[in-house]
């Protein structure tokens, strides 16, 4: 007899004791428990009855769980957690693969370059949970001035809402013309906007891109959808998210930036969160 086979009969056995032999007594509170010789005696008696009614296994079996669906719940649950725990896993297996990707200098970052910890966060101007991030994000740099901030812009709404695919660009491009601390201006004052899903209009993004860009630099953005530093940099964003296996915003990952960092260090967080999840990942980046 395989141990598969064994395990199974001895839960059927167990099933079939609490189900059938002890049903009468379920309502005694006093009734004493089996004693282990007795528990030893039911598990052969159960496990020899099965070996010459194999048929009558799934039948009790059903019935036990029919009867208590707890133990599907349970069950479904601890599968649920072990499948977060297994992705988790890969996702910072993902992490440590591409971390010269996600804490690349050609991003748009602010905070000290030789920091030991960096978030990253992959965003889309017209997503309702990135719009009610961004304060949230505002306040964890606020309390973590040491820790270094990576922003990628990930526009997968674009080809929906094509507000979208410009306010990426031209964040990219007051990044690229006046560096961290403008863009990040730029970007809280996208949001502080409100406006996402289709209410971003081309003018709300021209006119508050007006302090930083020239009209030419902005027209030349406008033109610009297949080729140049910009279309590239949004290009290796896209890539970067389908590696790390991104497929909606926002994300984020919060790592060290030693090399080779250990792995329980790492924190990926693939959609929204709160603030305390995010200082707690920064604590444990810094180690």
């Amino acid at each position: 007899m395989s141990d598969k086979l064994f395990k199974i009969r001895r839960l059927a056995g167990l099933m079939l004791l609490a189900g059938a032999f002890v049903a009468p007594a379920v309502h005694a509170e006093a009734s004493p428990a089996f004693t282990p010789a007795q528990q030893a005696q039911i598990g052969q008696l159960a496990e020899s009855y099965f070996t010459a009614h194999p048929d009558k296994m799934g039948e009790i079996m059903g019935t036990y769980l029919a009867n208590h669906p707890e133990f599907l719940i349970a069950a479904s649950e601890s599968l649920h957690q072990r499948q977060q725990i297994a992705q988790q896993q890969a996702y910072v297996q993902l992490a440590l693969q591409y971390q010269s990707d996600l804490l690349s200098e050609n991003s748009p970052s602010v905070g000290p370059k030789n920091a030991r910890a960096a978030v990253v966060m992959f965003f889309d101007y017209q997503c309702a949970w990135c719009s009610k991030m961004a304060p949230v994000i505002e306040q964890v740099m606020k309390a973590n001035p040491d820790t270094r901030f990576v922003f990628k812009e990930f526009p997968i709404f674009a080809s929906r809402w094509p507000a979208s695919g410009l306010a990426a660009r031209v964040g990219e491009q007051i990044w690229l013309n006046k560096g961290g601390q403008a863009y990040v201006a730029w970007h809280n004052a996208m949001y502080a906007t409100g406006k996402v899903e289709d209410e971003l209009a081309d003018q709300d993004i021209i006119t508050l891109a007006q302090p930083y860009l020239t009209a030419q630099q902005i027209a030349a953005v406008k033109e610009q959808h297949d080729n140049g530093p910009v279309h590239d940099a949004l290009l290796i964003n896209r890539g970067l998210a389908q590696h790390m296996g991104f497929t909606g915003t926002p994300a984020f990952v919060v790592m060290p930036q030693t090399m080779n960092p250990d792995v329980k260090q790492i924190s990926v967080i693939p959609g929204s969160t709160s603030q305390d999840m995010l200082l707690m990942a920064i604590q444990k980046a810094k180690g």
